[in-house]
């Protein structure tokens, strides 16, 4: 009952981040998100439409994008405890001076952690002087490539568009555990390491000057810039494409989440085609920029591998494998945002009483060897296969 009325309390006195003093909206360019429809329903007539799990705009940071400049916040750096024992995932609460919590994108209550754990003798708060940006949508992990690229960066991207000066940021906060392509893309995006404060280094956080996009993250819903971004910050320049495009099959391999538990049979129906088998987790950041760059084809489950179609070269035709109970549409966003051909082939089973997020899922081998007659009849080319699957 007590930590029932803290978050009435909570949500009662709270205020939106686009309310404060500080917040700008940002330009006109930078508002739009993908206006993707609800279902998705050109698979068969056998095959019932998938429908998106679309969030709800208000909980997903509805309202004008901008950068938050606040003086004195506080953070708050709650442990998210998941079934990927991701120690470095955290949940965030941002508050003013008065402690009461700032609303913005994907914001879940937390001052009854917060208030228990600055009770907590052993609890560790770090001041930071100067300027600090706040990047990423801090609710799931911090070992997702997709979120660390599409929210992370594209935050650094964003701040840049709305006028933040990052060359004079003094520190950068993020999901962050040290991953080898976490270095790799700050690297390539330019942040200094040196500069970077890991959310999970403290369990609070004053900030003498911060910075914070307010927008939509997650991939639920999408900006329209998000490819563009990637490619901006990253620096990156599509390769002319001189050999025959190469036809790709990313497995999950041994993925926590979401095994795809007919793999085997689906990699029949992809032999006769010359598909390559690539695991994304074994290649460097640059070695996956190339190899997706020479793509012709993708075909995949659902997952963070996928992040790489936007380096593939427009018209390269994706195949995503997608779980009912799990619909998230970013790939398919990415994927329009790119000028790809997007196709889709949804679970016909999944694992019972498993969160959705985790559980494991099977597609029908039959759908999959009867599209790819399809693409072998049309041509893989984006003409040929848009003109036949719609």
């Amino acid at each position: 009952m007590y930590s029932f009325l803290i978050d009435m309390a909570d949500r009662a006195f709270a205020i939106d981040a686009r309310k404060r003093s500080g917040f700008r909206p940002a330009p006109d360019r930078l508002q739009e998100i993908m206006p993707t429809p609800a279902t998705w329903d050109v698979v068969g007539p056998d095959v019932a439409p998938l429908v998106w799990n679309r969030e709800d705009l208000a909980l997903a940071g509805g309202g004008p994008a901008g950068v938050l400049v606040e003086h004195g916040l506080r953070i708050s750096s709650l442990p998210h405890v998941n079934p990927d024992k991701d120690e470095h995932a955290r949940w965030l609460r941002l508050s003013d001076a008065r402690m009461r919590t700032v609303r913005f994108g994907h914001w879940k209550l937390g001052l009854g952690a917060t208030l228990k754990r600055r009770r907590d003798k052993a609890m560790s708060v770090t001041r930071l002087d100067g300027d600090a940006v706040v990047l990423g949508a801090y609710y799931s992990d911090c070992r997702n490539y997709f979120h660390f690229w599409a929210d992370a960066m594209c935050d650094a991207w964003f701040l840049g568009q709305c006028g933040v000066d990052l060359a004079s940021v003094r520190h950068f906060l993020m999901p962050w555990n040290g991953a080898g392509w976490q270095e790799e893309i700050v690297r390539l995006c330019g942040i200094p390491r040196e500069r970077i404060v890991p959310l999970s280094s403290a369990d609070g956080f004053e900030v003498e000057r911060a910075h914070v996009p307010v927008r939509i993250k997650g991939g639920n819903r999408s900006h329209d810039w998000i490819v563009r971004a990637l490619h901006e910050i990253s620096g990156w320049r599509q390769p002319v494409r001189t050999l025959p495009g190469r036809r790709l099959y990313i497995t999950r391999g041994g993925a926590l989440r979401r095994p795809f538990l007919n793999e085997a049979e689906v990699l029949e129906a992809l032999a006769p085609y010359g598909f390559e088998v690539v695991d994304c987790a074994t290649l460097s950041v640059a070695d996956q920029r190339t190899l997706f760059a020479q793509a012709e084809m993708v075909v995949a489950p659902h997952g963070a591998g996928l992040t790489n179609i936007v380096w593939a070269a427009p018209g390269t035709v994706l195949l995503e494998f997608m779980p009912r109970r799990h619909a998230n549409p970013c790939f398919m966003d990415l994927a329009a945002q790119a000028g790809l051909v997007y196709r889709n082939i949804p679970s016909v089973s999944e694992e019972d009483d498993v969160e959705p997020l985790f559980a494991g899922f099977s597609v029908d081998a039959g759908e999959v060897a009867a599209m790819l007659r399809d693409v072998a009849r049309t041509g893989a080319s984006a003409a040929g296969l848009a003109s036949d699957g719609g």
